[in-house]
């Protein structure tokens, strides 16, 4: 069965005007959701990540992908000490998803 919704025109101040603006802009969600959000008692939106977050967790993750690959052709090999890389790659994806849990 379909929700019955109700519309309804409010008066705000400016400042709250602009408050709402802000959070539109940071959450990326309409307006009329972050209404309706507040009304339901969540009090926190979350920021849309920035592009440079973005990017900068894509070169991370880049990073660790070369890592793995250096990691698989020297464990035949002997040429690297295995146990340190598999370690760098280990706090490089515990960093990654550190950043993603806080950020994302």
């Amino acid at each position: 069965m379909a929700e019955v919704c109700v519309t309804k025109s409010v008066r705000i101040t400016p400042e709250l005007e602009l408050k709402l603006v802000e959070m539109q802009e940071l959450s990326g969600i309409s307006q009329s959701e972050i209404i309706r959000l507040a009304l339901s008692g969540i009090k926190v939106l979350r920021e849309k990540p920035s592009k440079e977050l973005m990017n900068s967790l894509l070169k991370v993750n880049n990073v660790g992908t070369i890592l793995s690959q250096i990691r698989d052709q020297a464990k035949d090999s002997g040429e690297l000490d295995y146990d340190s890389v598999r370690y760098c790659i280990t706090q490089l994806n515990s960093l990654a998803n550190e950043i993603r849990r806080k950020f994302l």
